[in-house]
């Protein structure tokens, strides 16, 4: 089994907090003044109470604690809203107007969290501590900065203290405690203060999420099963759910249920590497090698420096009978991380590889000629493909060579097998040539071609849609994907591939040939003829076209 790959399903920092979360009220200055009431009321609607502070703070009658509790709430709101240069601003003019408020300095603190610079709000908080070691809300600001930081002891000391402060007001700090344990290793403790934050917000799915990984690092599959469960109840939306349910499924062997997890994960997070490696493992384990290894090639196109992911391809192409393939990808994995010990166990398991005389430069440049040799759709021959099969593999298995030039010898040898109708050894040599040519269109082109072959038409898809990504006019790719739309039983959208190929490339005949046939099975059988005609006139030695319109009745 490919080793899983795992990430936090959801990582749960605090980074703007709620002025109310510990009883924390800001001054109720200039009573006296109707307008400076209203900025000091509880919130219930952030316009209104943005609105109330400014215009408390436009009348020009306030100043001291007054402007500076007017200041602290607008700042505050601004930080809500990401009005970050507005709400530095106003924080700024709060401490100006008292340099004593401890709450200017808590609220500018966690202004500073939120716009991601944690020392500065380690500053901050330091002096509203300084100013007022019993504010609950500045220990739980300073929490969340060191751990930010990384500081997870000192974090969990703040929130200790803010939880001593507000014992009966704390589901929001236990939730990140928890997190600072776990994050440290004591998932004990961590899953005993999920629980509490839970108590107050039970339907709080990141905590949920992070109490599930807790539990799964305690082994304790069931409760970790049951809280992924539970926010995939809440929040069907959030891929987290299905990440953490699927990794369980994986570890209880419910390989099945494991790859309809990953599934919808990657349906919901389509950009996140780890999720195709965990299902790969997973359908390592149904012996579905080639789905496996095309799941690993997405890994590592989305996260090609993850040493992980180029072990588990070598484990993969190892079982798919290609130790030359599985030796270069794990070597490339020695070459992310040095000493990678999966990659090392992975070496050995391969052993030595079988040593051929290396071929003179001479005989490397003719093989090389005789390889990469421009071939067309209707040659070479049989003998002819197995020549050139023959030549490259010389060049693959011998030493040296740039990247280009292997990825060329790789992407000739797979159209070769293709021709041939060995579609896995085409695939194989496909993803190697996009291993050391990961903008090649042709190479994208080639493989879903080969995946269309094994019926792995999603898959087909995906890759000649990134090979137009990659060349916008690359007719070819269009014409492969309208095959495979064809093969889906999805016409329209067939026809418009085809379309677009014969627009880029006019005398394209395969193109007229394969719109002729979605046509005809589309109903259109006048649009048909007019293409299987177009086709016998662009090639006349075209005989699939000859042959439809006979079958039609047409006379040539």
């Amino acid at each position: 089994m490919a080793r899983p790959h795992f990430a936090l399903t959801s990582v749960f920092l605090a980074s703007s907090v709620s002025l109310s979360a510990f009883g924390f009220s800001l001054p109720a200055r200039a009573q006296s003044e109707d307008v400076a009431q209203k900025c000091q009321q509880p919130i219930k609607s952030v316009e209104a109470s943005f609105a109330a502070c400014t215009a408390a703070i436009d009348t020009g009658a306030l100043s001291g604690k007054a402007l500076a509790g007017a200041y602290i709430k607008r700042g505050f709101l601004r930080t809500r809203q990401r009005d970050l240069v507005g709400a530095e601003a106003d924080l700024d003019a709060a401490i100006k107007a008292n340099p004593d408020a401890a709450d200017a300095y808590t609220t500018r603190a966690n202004f500073w969290n939120v716009s991601g610079k944690p020392e500065r709000a380690l500053a901050d908080a330091d002096q509203a501590i300084k100013l007022d070691p019993n504010l609950p809300l500045a220990h739980f600001v300073r929490g969340s900065a060191e751990l930010k930081l990384g500081h997870d002891d000192r974090a969990i000391a703040d929130y200790s203290r803010a939880i001593e402060l507000r014992p009966k007001e704390s589901g929001e700090v236990y939730a990140v405690r928890g997190f600072a344990y776990h994050r440290k290793g004591d998932d004990i403790r961590a899953v005993a203060d999920y629980t509490e934050a839970l108590k107050a917000a039970p339907e709080d799915v990141g905590t949920l999420l992070n109490r599930g990984d807790a539990r799964r690092n305690l082994r304790d599959t069931a409760g970790a099963a049951a809280d992924y469960s539970e926010a995939i109840k809440l929040a069907p939306g959030n891929a987290g759910g299905f990440k953490g349910r699927g990794f369980i499924r994986l570890l209880t062997q419910d390989t099945g249920g494991a790859v309809a997890d990953f599934t919808e994960a990657i349906r919901l997070s389509p950009s996140e590497s780890g999720l195709y490696l965990n299902r790969a493992s997973a359908l390592g384990l149904q012996n579905q090698s080639l789905l496996a290894l095309a799941d690993e090639d997405m890994a590592i196109r989305l996260e090609p420096q993850h040493p992980l992911a180029y072990v588990n391809r070598a484990e993969t192409l190892k079982l798919l009978g290609d130790k030359v393939a599985a030796r270069a990808s794990v070597t490339k994995a020695l070459q992310l991380a040095p000493g990678f010990p999966p990659a090392v166990e992975v070496l050995k398991k391969l052993g030595e590889p079988k040593r051929s005389k290396e071929p003179s430069s001479e005989a490397a440049q003719e093989a090389y000629r005789r390889c990469t040799f421009p071939v067309t759709d209707l040659g070479p021959g049989e003998e002819g493909i197995k020549q050139i099969i023959k030549v490259c593999t010389l060049l693959v298995t011998a030493q040296g060579g740039s990247d280009a030039n292997r990825a060329l010898v790789h992407l000739q040898r797979g159209s070769m097998y293709r021709r041939q109708g060995d579609y896995q050894h085409a695939l194989i040599d496909f993803s190697e040539s996009l291993r050391y040519d990961p903008e090649s269109a042709l190479a994208y082109t080639g493989r879903g071609n080969a995946y269309r072959g094994l019926k792995l038409l999603d898959q087909a898809l995906a890759d000649h849609t990134e090979a137009i990504r990659l060349d916008p006019k690359y007719a070819t790719a269009y014409n492969n994907r309208g095959n495979v739309w064809r093969d889906k039983n999805d016409l329209a959208k067939a026809i418009a591939d085809f379309d677009r190929a014969i627009a880029i490339s006019p005398n394209y005949a395969m193109a007229y040939f394969n719109r002729g046939n979605s046509r005809l099975e589309s109903g259109d059988k006048e649009g048909a003829v007019a293409d299987f005609q177009q086709t016998v006139k662009l090639s006349p030695q075209f005989k699939e076209a000859a042959e439809r319109l006979q079958e039609l009745g047409v006379r040539m």
